[in-house]
């Protein structure tokens, strides 16, 4: 018949034991580079061998899971001089550079000494073509494993690719048309059947009369 101890043992078989547990743990395998796996160590989590890489786990950043540090305040042309610049003395290219540092919503407002508001300055909602031809400031190497991975990928071998012979035509014919108008271009239905963006027809037809 068994013990109680026993038949309470059989009724459970799910043992939690530590073998059973270590078995289940998610194991990383490096399958990719050889540089993350030299310098991968299975001790440590994923986010933390990524932090100790000096490597991102996400590009949309954090979504949760770690306190949120106070970003640093932005720069702008006010305050990056060694003397604060009275407002009137503010040029045009000051002001078109604080609304670069400004988010969409932002907005910066002066006063005189009186309390007085003499100008509001309001970033500007950038577009989606005006996102991708913005110039990504480059961004120095803080490990030797970032430094190593940027050498390999300087040394890398790149496969051009180059326009077919019916894509050729097609962007000959949007530039007989449309010109240097590439929002044209965007909203043409008749030759733009692939619903491509403004910012890809300009890189399409930069390339094209280039080699041309």
């Amino acid at each position: 018949m068994g013990t109680v101890r026993q038949k309470r043992a059989a009724k459970n078989t799910n043992k939690n034991t530590r073998r059973t547990a270590d078995r289940h743990r998610k194991r990383v395998t490096i399958h990719g580079n050889s540089i993350i796996k030299a310098n991968w160590d299975k001790k440590l989590t994923l986010r933390q061998n990524y932090e100790k890489l000096g490597l991102l786990t996400s590009l949309n950043g954090e979504s949760g899971g770690r306190e949120k540090k106070m970003p640093d305040p932005k720069p702008t042309a006010a305050n990056n001089s060694t003397e604060p610049k009275e407002l009137k003395e503010l040029t045009e290219d000051d002001i078109e550079e604080i609304k670069k540092s400004l988010g969409p919503g932002e907005g910066l407002i002066q006063r005189d000494d009186d309390g007085n508001v003499v100008r509001i300055i309001v970033g500007e909602q950038k577009t989606h073509d005006e996102i991708l031809d913005a110039e990504v400031a480059p961004v120095e190497a803080k490990t030797d494993v970032v430094r190593a991975l940027e050498a390999q990928a300087a040394n890398a071998f790149h496969r051009e690719k180059h326009q077919s012979e019916f894509e050729t035509d097609w962007i000959q014919k949007l530039i007989n048309k449309h010109g240097e108008d590439y929002k044209a271009m965007f909203w043409d239905k008749e030759l733009n059947v692939y619903q491509q963006t403004a910012a890809q027809l300009k890189k399409k037809c930069q390339k094209y009369l280039s080699k041309k």
